[in-house]
């Protein structure tokens, strides 16, 4: 599972550190970007480099934070084709499922394996002047 925090929060780091230290307790391989890894003071985790390749062959991207920590977290996922379940620690969380208060228990349903993933409609879109591309993303 790839674990992904909003690491300017300390909420977030704090609830990241739970999870890792939840997951690797129940023989789960655990990864986190290198980018994260020294404000995460995580241990028991392997460190990915942070792209695309970062969820390749991961079951899951667990993200902590709010919408734009999981937008952020799609454009590492989406790639790879890897679901993500967001916690919300923000102030909004329209794209989150899951809430603080019920992490613990989020984190045991996904070790049972007891979660269905939700496909999600993108758009991909293509800019282009005079028939040249010059910009390409999705939302």
């Amino acid at each position: 599972m790839l674990v992904l925090a909003h690491t300017g929060r300390e909420s977030a780091r704090r609830s990241a550190r739970q999870v890792i230290e939840r997951l690797t307790a129940a023989g789960v391989a655990v990864r986190v970007t290198d980018e994260e890894v020294p404000a995460l003071e995580c241990a028991g985790a392997t460190v990915v480099p942070a792209g695309p390749e970062a969820a390749e062959g991961a079951e899951l991207a667990i993200v902590l934070g709010g919408d734009g920590t999981l937008l952020r977290a799609a454009e590492l996922a989406r790639p790879a084709g890897t679901p993500l379940i967001g916690v919300n620690l923000g102030h909004v969380g329209f794209l989150a499922e899951a809430e603080p208060d019920g992490l613990t228990q989020a984190v045991d349903h996904l070790l049972a394996g007891e979660y269905r993933v939700e496909e999600r409609m993108t758009l991909d879109v293509v800019a282009r002047d005079n028939g040249t591309q010059i910009a390409r993303t999705w939302r």
